[in-house]
């Protein structure tokens, strides 16, 4: 019921568009700590980290698309009062009939109907005031739904005792949940259910794998290098006992036992 009615504030496009914002930013950051790249100490960090993340991605769409709808409300009011020719006027109102019924028709019929409309009065401030209305809702229920989508992830992260086995199943639920979103959009739009949740699903992951992987690639190779050993203790203790290898914690010899360990490390 929520979701419905925040869905018709939104649109289905911008929907679609602010649910693969927030699941894409959790798909990252539990990707990275399930490949070791994003450090944190227990499920309550990073709890924290995807809320603030999504919490802050959410209310920047908020604040940016009320805005631009505002700016774009008041360009489209400065046609009717314009001093331009009308045929400049009117190639300019097609441009912003980009994406609507308008913009499938013969160009033609497309500047007869501007040319029409550019004839018209104004709406009143009642009619103007409405609009601003609906605009604040669309925004807000943007934000609405990038929070929402942190409760497949933050869900497993209270209920799982082990963080590995929480992060598993977030990323399990958040796809699956991805792909009925893409099942049920192109069965409405006339595609395969199946082949447009595959997409959606295939789509959010590879955008996740590739953020994950470039954006904490220094990290990760400082990882796979090892733990310098000025900044852990255990590791300058062993290489003062003569470990005979470059990376303490994967030295196989007697001294790293109980000393240094690939998770201790993390």
């Amino acid at each position: 019921m929520i979701l419905s009615r925040v869905t018709a504030n939104t649109g289905m496009a911008l929907a679609i568009q602010e649910m693969l914002y927030g699941f894409i930013m959790e798909l990252i950051f539990i990707s990275a700590a399930r490949f070791g790249i994003l450090q944190y100490y227990d499920s309550v960090d990073l709890i924290i980290l995807i809320l603030g993340m999504n919490f802050t991605w959410g209310a920047i769409d908020s604040v940016l698309f009320y805005t631009i709808d505002l700016m774009n409300q008041r360009r489209m009011i400065n046609y009717f009062s314009s001093d331009e020719d009308k045929s400049s006027v009117t190639e300019k109102m097609i441009d912003d009939f980009g994406g609507t019924p308008l913009s499938v028709i013969r160009p033609e019929d497309e500047a007869e109907i501007c040319s029409v409309i550019i004839t018209k009065p104004v709406a009143d401030q009642e009619k103007l005031k409405s609009d601003r209305k609906k605009m604040r809702s669309s925004a807000f229920s943007c934000f609405i739904i990038t929070i929402l989508t942190v409760i497949p992830v933050v869900v497993p992260l209270l209920v799982i005792d082990d963080v590995t086995d929480a992060l598993t199943a977030a990323s399990v639920i958040s796809s699956m949940i991805i792909f009925v979103v893409g099942w049920k959009t192109g069965t409405e739009l006339g595609f395969s259910g199946w082949k447009a949740g595959l997409f959606l699903a295939a789509l959010a992951w590879s955008i996740t794998i590739i953020a994950t992987f470039t954006g904490g690639r220094r990290i990760w190779r400082r990882l796979r290098r090892g733990p310098r050993k000025e900044r852990h203790p255990a590791a300058s203790h062993i290489w003062m006992r003569g470990c005979p290898v470059s990376r303490p914690f994967l030295c196989p010899s007697p001294c790293v036992s109980g000393a240094l360990s690939p998770v201790s490390s993390f």
